[in-house]
């Protein structure tokens, strides 16, 4: 039931913003309220990101390349220019801005996870937005988590950057995962 409400709710706020907001305006009051710091869900990070990581993420949740219960709704009736205004904006945003909350973890190496990092991920994720990837330091560990799992399963096979992340991820124990995304969530993007 919780679901429904949260579909319902996103699909009624996406309306709303769409007919009278802008596009700043919409990003700052909706988007940012589940992207933020201080909002505990699995949502990434998302304020200073690549634009062409953004728009290619956000072009595949509207287009329903990339499944999610919620982004898949909250995007569908966005049109090309409007995908690529709200990209624009967010990654016209502060990369500070999208620093998490460092969360505890008790039940994590951070030295083996920066040794992982280092070895099988900063080419692609550092803190330049110019790289390949997004930037992945100072992500909330629960999404850092979620998302190399995703990687992992076979329910993500229909998202292009999967076959980039397999060779990366597939070999990760649960321990592993959690070691990086501990040593991830407490870097620092700015001081």
């Amino acid at each position: 039931m919780r679901s429904l409400i949260s579909f319902v709710g996103l699909f009624c706020i996406n309306l709303y913003a769409q007919a009278s907001m802008s596009i700043p305006q919409m990003v700052d009051t909706q988007c940012i309220s589940c992207h933020s710091a201080d909002n505990y869900t699995n949502a990434p990070m998302m304020s200073g990101q690549n634009l062409e990581f953004l728009e290619f993420e956000l072009f595949n949740f509207r287009d329903y390349v990339r499944d999610h219960e919620i982004m898949n709704q909250v995007m569908e009736d966005f049109t090309d220019q409007e995908v690529k205004e709200i990209a624009s904006y967010i990654s016209s945003l502060s990369l500070c801005d999208s620093q998490a909350l460092v969360d505890e973890h008790p039940e994590a190496d951070l030295i083996k996870g920066k040794k992982i990092f280092n070895q099988s991920c900063i080419a692609c994720h550092n803190k330049d937005t110019l790289s390949v990837g997004p930037v992945i330091h100072g992500q909330k560990t629960i999404y850092l988590e979620e998302a190399i799992k995703s990687f992992q399963s076979t329910w993500y096979e229909p998202r292009p950057s999967r076959i980039n992340m397999r060779s990366h991820t597939d070999m990760l124990s649960d321990q592993d995962i959690k070691d990086v995304a501990a040593y991830l969530n407490e870097q620092q993007l700015c001081k």
